[in-house]
C-alpha cells in the first residue's frame, strides 16, 4: 500500500514491521482500504496499543522480542520524539521499558501516517 510509504519514519527498517502490523490489522474493517487504514487509526488513537487491539503488542515476551529486533530504530525514535517535546515522555502505564517503547514508536508512527493522509 503506496500510502503507508508518505511516512516521515519510512527510513527506518522498523517500519516495513510496522506496516505489516498495519495491513494485517486493518483486515478486520469494513470498506475500501483507505478506509479500512483511516477506521483503523482512529481506533488506535481512542484506545492505544494499552487497548490490546495489536495482537503483536499484547504480551510483553513478544514486545520484548520486538524491541530486541529492532532496538536502535526504535530507541531513535523515541528519542526523536523526547526532543521535539523537549522533555522525556514518561511511561504512565507502568510498562517495561521495552513493551513502552514498542507502543509509544507503534502509536507515533501511526498517528503520524493519520495526520499526513487523512487531515
Amino acid at each position: 500500500m503506496k500510502a503507508l510509504e508518505r511516512s516521515n519514519y519510512s527510513g527506518y527498517r522498523v517500519s516495513d514491521a510496522f506496516n505489516e502490523i498495519i495491513l494485517k490489522s486493518i483486515t478486520s474493517y469494513s470498506g475500501k482500504r483507505r478506509e479500512k487504514l483511516k477506521s483503523f487509526f482512529l481506533d488506535l488513537q481512542q484506545g492505544g496499543c494499552v487497548s490490546g487491539m495489536i495482537s503483536e503488542f499484547i504480551y510483553h515476551t513478544d514486545c520484548k522480542a520486538f524491541y530486541i529486533e529492532h532496538i536502535d530504530d526504535l530507541e531513535n525514535i523515541r528519542t526523536e520524539l523526547e526532543e521535539a517535546v523537549g522533555e522525556p515522555i514518561e511511561n504512565r502505564f507502568g510498562a517495561p521499558h521495552y513493551t513502552f517503547v514498542c507502543w509509544l514508536c507503534f502509536e507515533e508512527y501511526c498517528y503520524e501516517l493519520y495526520s499526513r493522509l487523512f487531515e
